[in-house]
């Protein structure tokens, strides 16, 4: 592909025609034009645009320009080199596309993978934030089938929760900003940017499932993705469900108390109800704001040390105050609002930073602990609120935290959080920043008129009160003269109205659970430390990311479950010889016929058989003879999991599809099945079955996703399903647990010895 770098819009005003679901294809379309002009070549020559990434160069405002790097696929039997050649662009250049790839089964990792003995047990996941949600998203898709433990509410509970708290309400320990499903992330701005080192494309991953799960395209190209509580919470849902189909487990108020540990190994863990889970994988994905847990883990010997974060309060600026300065446009109707970000250094050496900022955000009481009050900052998609707001921060150290323990960051962040709660009496504090300013620096206050000025936009009761006196002084110091620094880079940055609200405590997690090259924790094998709150990423996307390197190392050490049994099963099966396969495939089709099912129906729905499978040819070529319509299966959307049945009069018409699986080519005059009169038989493939009926199929779901279409007509028996195979293919085994949301029992399997049913 070309890749064109640098390529300029100037922003005039067009935001008419990006608004609404259009907006995506409207600008492809602009860039498709703009591509063909610096190329040389006909629009029509451009058979896909892909926009890699978008910024907004403002440094000659009031004119400003839109800039992106745009790849560009061209007609088949067009040379991209030629192209590039004669058009003298001197920003195009040829680029290949490379993508992430889980290392689930490759054959350079079959010789780490440790054995699980002859029963492979599930993952567990604590936790269900970013990172724990991401490693059990990919272990899912490998097979892998975690068990998801989260101490807080699912997510729709949560979010009733959060909002009764702001209006005045209990606080819940299980449903807060900071526990339940999503992490704290879910109630925060939603940024999707990170300064993480990427050179495996795991960000790009992460980008790609929040959007394959319900966020807006442009967060694949934007320089600072956003996505928004709002559609934050639709997201985490949507994955949260896909796990289940593919076979994931979530339990929620569920708090893990201890670890299960013997002779250097995780065997599990227990839970405050007093339920075990056995495992000899278990990932630590619990958060930043576990303090609970992380004493509970201190107890146990976990190798742990302090670590160093930054502590500081939340500003708010009017976010036309904030646009006036970056575009020079208070209110631009074609552009964001603004970001920004401020760095600077005190007097005594101390990083004062802006951190977690939110254009048209709100302030949210963030609390998870009686009497202790903590904030944190909260947009939606729009970033319509009137205020912009961050946290102004400063570093703190080990040294800064009063007392020697490892846990002695948590001890510092709940002292200032007990402060918060009391100056504010359980409300939110707030204070200008003239009052601010004046106490700090002990100057006398000047008698100003406050009736007009910004107020502010707070999830959650506030009040105003002496929010100076949260802080220790030297953190106050730095924060004001950071604040006079920012002013001369922000135009009314330190102005005498800006908000000020406390206290700011959880920027990260005050404490690093050690783990060792292979990501596992000092000295306890298949425990594997993840995320924010194990000291590993620092935001929703560096979390996501750590959550996946957990999982590929998870996947290079231990085999899946189901990659366990179909690995036994298809060395089993590869095993008959041609002649025995042919034999058996014959008494499985004589067995088939005599069925009253296929007596009975006028239409079969029938897969091709391929490799070592019984083969299916002897039936469809009978079922031709028999005068039935046969229906076999295309792969219509591969990354969606979407198969057709078509129609066929002859095996003549079937070709090697996408998988190398003969099928029918689909064309304007093909018969796709849609249900509706008759009786049908669908055939079922599959791999292994169990004696109670349970299927594990390939891992590609498409037959999953076929019947949940077509549920009605299974239910009230318009098709019936039997499932062939071998004999050999059933096992002794229970498989119930390693079945996904999707899977339906089969209710006969036939088989080279005869017929077996099932409730």
């Amino acid at each position: 592909m070309i890749r064109l770098n640098s390529i300029k819009i100037i922003n005039n005003g067009f935001v008419d025609e990006l608004c609404g679901d259009n907006r995506i294809n409207v600008l492809k379309a602009k860039l498709k034009n703009k591509a063909a002009k610096l190329l040389r070549i006909n629009p029509s020559q451009i058979s896909e645009v892909i926009i890699r990434k978008h910024s907004i160069d403002a440094r000659k405002k009031p004119e400003i320009f839109d800039v992106f790097v745009v790849d560009i696929l061209l007609e088949k039997r067009i040379s991209e080199e030629a192209v590039i050649k004669k058009s003298g662009c001197k920003t195009a250049a040829l680029v290949s596309e490379k993508k992430y790839r889980f290392p689930n089964n490759r054959k350079e990792d079959e010789e780490l993978k440790r054995d699980h003995g002859m029963t492979p047990r599930r993952p567990i996941i604590i936790g269900s934030g970013p990172a724990g949600l991401f490693c059990a998203y990919e272990l899912a898709k490998a097979g892998y089938c975690p068990i998801v433990l989260e101490r807080g509410m699912d997510i729709d509970k949560r979010h009733d929760a959060v909002s009764a708290f702001w209006k005045g309400g209990e606080l819940m320990p299980k449903g807060n900003v900071q526990f339940g499903e999503g992490g704290a992330g879910t109630f925060s701005d939603g940024k999707l940017n990170t300064m993480v080192k990427d050179k495996k494309g795991l960000g790009y991953e992460c980008l790609n499932i929040f959007y394959e799960f319900g966020a807006d395209e442009d967060i694949l190209y934007e320089s600072k993705p956003h996505i928004g509580t709002d559609v934050l919470r639709k997201v985490i849902k949507n994955i949260r469900n896909e796990i289940i189909r593919l076979g994931g487990s979530f339990y929620f108020e569920t708090k893990v108390t201890e670890l299960i540990v013997s002779d250097g190994s995780i065997k599990g863990v227990k839970c405050e109800d007093g339920k075990t889970f056995s495992s000899d994988v278990v990932v630590l994905a619990i958060g930043h704001s576990a303090r609970d847990t992380f004493y509970a883990l201190k107890d146990q010997g976990l190798d742990m040390e302090p670590k160093a974060f930054a502590v500081g309060l939340r500003v708010e600026h009017p976010q036309a105050l904030i646009n006036k300065s970056q575009y020079g446009i208070e209110n631009p109707k074609s552009l964001p609002p603004s970001p920004y970000k401020v760095t600077a250094r005190s007097s005594d050496g101390r990083g004062v930073y802006s951190f977690c900022m939110c254009p048209g955000g709100y302030v949210v009481n963030a609390s998870s602990e009686d009497n202790r009050l903590c904030v944190n900052g909260m947009s939606y998609s729009g970033r319509d609120g009137k205020n912009a707001n961050s946290a102004i921060v400063v570093s703190v150290e080990p040294k800064d935290f009063g007392g020697s323990d490892v846990l002695s960051g948590v001890e510092f962040q709940r002292r200032l959080e007990e402060k918060a709660y009391e100056v504010g009496d359980g409300k939110v504090p707030v204070e200008y920043f003239d009052d601010f300013k004046s106490a700090v620096l002990k100057e006398p206050v000047k008698s100003k008129k406050k009736e007009n000025r910004n107020t502010p936009c707070i999830k959650g009761l506030w009040q105003f009160a002496p929010v100076h006196e949260i802080l220790p002084d030297d953190i106050n110091n730095s924060i004001v003269q950071g604040m006079e620094q920012f002013g001369r880079m922000i135009k009314g940055f330190d102005n005498d109205e800006v908000i000020f609200s406390g206290v700011e405590a959880r920027t990260s997690s005050p404490v690093r659970i050690n783990r060792d090259d292979e990501l596992e924790a000092i000295g306890i094998k298949g425990l594997y430390p993840c995320g924010e709150g194990a000291g590993y990423a620092g935001g929703i996307t560096s979390a996501a990311m750590d959550g996946i390197r957990v999982a590929e190392q998870i996947a290079i050490h231990y085999r899946s479950p189901k990659a366990f049994y179909r690995k036994l099963m298809l060395e089993k099966r590869d095993l008959i010889s041609e002649a025995e396969r042919e034999q058996l495939s014959e008494k499985i089709a004589e067995n088939l016929f005599s069925s009253i099912e296929y007596q009975k129906s006028d239409k079969l729905l029938i897969y091709c058989s391929m490799g070592s499978e019984a083969s299916t040819d002897g039936i469809i070529n009978r079922a031709l003879e028999d005068k039935k319509e046969v229906f076999c299966p295309v792969v219509t959307d591969t990354k969606n999991r979407v198969m057709k049945f078509v129609k066929i009069e002859s095996k003549r018409e079937l070709k090697p599809g996408k998988f190398g699986i003969l099928e029918p080519v689909i064309d304007p005059s093909s018969k796709i099945y849609e249900g509706g009169n008759g009786n049908t038989l669908l055939i079922l493939p599959g791999l292994i079955f169990d004696k109670t009926g349970n299927r594990i199929g390939y891992g590609g779901g498409f037959y999953d996703r076929f019947m949940e279409d077509f549920k009605k007509e299974l239910l009230d028996d318009t098709i019936k399903s039997v499932a062939i195979g071998f004999d050999l293919q059933i096992i002794s085994e229970d498989l119930s647990e390693y079945m996904n949301g999707m899977d339906r029992k089969v209710s006969s399997i036939i088989t080279d010895k005869g017929r077996r049913d099932y409730d």
